[in-house]
């Protein structure tokens, strides 16, 4: 009889000890889904909605850059931006304008790359470039675009392959399969 009895008492302390563990360390119940997840700081993107971001020299604008999303990662070095409409701003008062669908901007380099429907115009001369991928560099003060661009200025069109130009878009150099197309119609 005894031998019953601890057996009983053990199965009845393995049915406890199974409850317990269930109620405070077990899986948490529906309620506890509904509750805010945050998500570690680690792993976590910064994500802000109609942002804008200026760089400025001795008190003068460098560029802005607006953007209908702007996520940056947990160190803050790298900016992704979305729906990007950007300005430079020249020492002669003249501007360059950015369209971009995506781009990614390295805070330490200052390089700015650029995705998608890109569009470049100087506004000094209405000087257009296009392409399906542009990258600035912030140390040489260059575009570089690849993937078959388009620059088109006072009646002349030029396309090519790939493209380096100064931040003026005054000094471009256009390579493979360049063409030049002037006078007439360039639209």
């Amino acid at each position: 009889m005894n031998k019953k009895i601890y057996v009983g008492i053990a199965c009845a302390a393995l049915i406890l000890t199974g409850a317990f563990y269930y109620l405070f360390w077990g899986e948490k119940t529906d309620d506890s889904a509904a509750e805010p997840q945050t998500a570690s700081s680690e792993s976590a993107n910064l994500i802000f909605a109609g942002s804008s971001i200026v760089e400025e020299q001795d008190g003068k604008k460098i560029w802005e850059l607006s953007a209908d999303k702007i996520e940056a990662d947990p160190n803050g070095n790298t900016l992704y931006l979305n729906k990007l409409k950007g300005v430079f701003y020249q020492e002669t008062g003249n501007t360059i304008e950015i369209i971009a669908q995506r781009a990614v901007l390295d805070r330490k380099t200052r390089d700015l790359s650029l995705q998608g429907d890109i569009k470049i115009t100087a506004a000094s001369d209405g000087a257009v470039f296009t392409a399906p991928e542009v990258r600035w560099s912030g140390e040489a003060k260059s575009f570089t675009g690849t993937g078959g661009i388009t620059v088109t200025r006072n009646g002349t069109k030029i396309t090519g392959d790939n493209i380096i130009s100064d931040a003026k878009l005054e000094k471009i150099r256009v390579y493979g399969n360049a063409k030049i197309l002037t006078g007439g119609k360039t639209e």
